[in-house]
């Protein structure tokens, strides 16, 4: 018997046009952007692959960002390392002019060890010259003298910049030191549990709910999560 879980490789058989819009909108089915570390044999074979390569892909899988919830509020959008992965695609929904009314001030703390490790470089770039959003940039350190942004860890910069948790919910993704580190900044700012939001995907293997290494209490991160808010986290076993 096959095996349900299995993921098997699939390859585009043809592509029909059934409409001439090119008014394409972000999250509607038109493609799929890896972002890919290389660090690892698979992560490494990834980088070797050519275009129109065959791959083997499973997803979406787990929960989401809770968008009704954001909707009409200040956002703040914390990440550090590649887990700003995640987030950037959330920036980039936010951000698209038909949905950029839907959220009031959003503001953004990224942080990367290095210089060298920041991601997304030319959006970034873009993203500080608009008016309509607050980017914080920083690295752990560095001895780099043309450097014009913070040096400070994430949760650091985060409690020098973010001033106010009115009407505002905060997202956040990152290492778990670093989340471990913002989670009561946000708390001492005024923001309360329910409007913290902590995305835990590091914690993920299977990604299916079989292996049971991600689960916290009776909660599996794959499959409940990844994403929770602080006060889901505080009713589990705290060991995320």
């Amino acid at each position: 018997m096959e095996n349900p879980y299995l993921p098997y490789p699939v390859r585009i058989d043809g592509i029909v046009t059934e409409t001439e819009d090119r008014n394409l909108k972000t999250f509607k089915f038109v493609f799929l952007n890896f972002t890919v570390n290389k660090v690892g044999l698979v992560s490494s074979h990834l980088h070797n692959m050519k275009e129109g390569d065959v791959m083997g892909i499973r997803g979406p899988l787990g929960n989401w960002y809770p968008w009704k919830a954001m909707e009409g509020k200040n956002v703040v959008i914390i990440g550090g390392g590649f887990a700003f992965t995640t987030l950037r695609s959330s920036i980039v929904y936010m951000i698209e002019p038909e949905n950029r009314p839907r959220f009031k001030d959003i503001r953004v703390v990224y942080g990367a060890r290095n210089p060298g490790m920041l991601l997304y470089r030319d959006e970034l770039a873009a993203w500080e010259q608009r008016d309509d959003m607050e980017m914080h940039i920083t690295v752990d350190g560095t001895d780099d003298p043309d450097w014009k942004y913070n040096v400070g860890f994430v949760p650091t910069i985060t409690e020098q910049k973010i001033t106010s948790a009115d009407n505002a919910i905060a997202i956040v993704c990152g290492p778990p030191i670093m989340i471990k580190f913002t989670q009561p900044v946000l708390e001492k700012l005024g923001f309360p549990p329910e409007r913290i939001i902590l995305s835990l995907e590091m914690r993920m293997k299977c990604g299916i709910g079989i292996c049971g290494r991600c689960n916290i209490g009776d909660k599996y991160v794959c499959k409940d999560g990844p994403v929770f808010s602080l006060a889901e986290l505080k009713e589990l076993p705290p060991e995320y």
